[in-house]
C-alpha cells in the first residue's frame, strides 16, 4: 500500500474518479481494499481501506482469480486474463461501474489488484476502455516498477 499511494493519487487527480487497490482473501473468497484514494465528488463510491467484498462480483475479484484458478476456468476468466483487465458493469451495486488491472510481482504473478469505481453515468463502457483502462495500466506498470525495485532491498528494523 506505500508503494501504490502516490500513484493512486497521481492516478485519481488525472482521471477524476477514485482509485483502489486490494489483494485476495486467504480463502480466495472475497478482496481486501489495501488502499484507496476518492475523489472529491459528492456523489462517489465509499469504500475504505480494510472493506472487504465477494471477489466474484467485483472487477478487482476477477482480476485477482483469473491469475489464480488458472485450472478451472469460470466467470470468463480466461478472456480476463487475455484481455489483461476486468470491466464490471453494475452487477455488485446498480449504477456502479468499475474497471481493475492486475499488479504483478517480479516473478510474473499477481499479487493486488488496481481499480477505478464510478456511477455509470459518467462513463460510458466504451470510454471506460478507451480512456480509462490506458491510464491505469500505465500507473499498474509505474507501481510495479516501484515494487520490483523495492523487491530487492532487505527491510532492517530499527533496534
Amino acid at each position: 500500500p506505500e508503494i501504490a499511494q502516490p500513484h493512486l493519487s497521481d492516478l485519481t487527480s488525472r482521471i477524476h474518479e477514485s482509485t483502489s487497490l486490494a489483494v485476495l482473501s486467504d480463502s480466495g473468497e472475497e478482496i481486501q481494499y489495501t488502499a484507496r484514494v476518492a475523489t472529491g465528488r459528492v456523489m462517489s463510491v465509499n469504500i475504505t481501506v480494510g472493506t472487504r467484498l465477494p471477489a466474484h462480483a467485483t472487477a478487482l475479484g476477477r482480476v485477482l482469480l483469473a491469475d489464480r484458478h488458472r485450472d478451472h476456468e469460470q466467470l470468463g476468466l480466461t478472456s480476463i486474463r487475455s484481455q489483461g483487465y476486468a470491466l464490471v458493469d453494475e452487477e455488485l451495486e446498480e449504477g456502479l461501474r468499475s474497471l481493475a488491472v492486475p499488479i504483478r510481482d517480479r516473478s510474473g504473478r499477481v499479487v493486488a489488484a488496481l481499480n477505478t469505481a464510478m456511477h455509470a453515468s459518467r462513463h460510458t463502457l466504451r470510454e471506460c476502455v478507451t480512456d480509462l483502462l490506458p491510464e491505469l495500466t500505465s500507473t499498474a506498470t509505474r507501481i510495479e516498477s516501484d515494487l520490483h525495485t523495492a523487491g530487492r532491498f532487505t527491510h532492517v528494523p530499527l533496534t
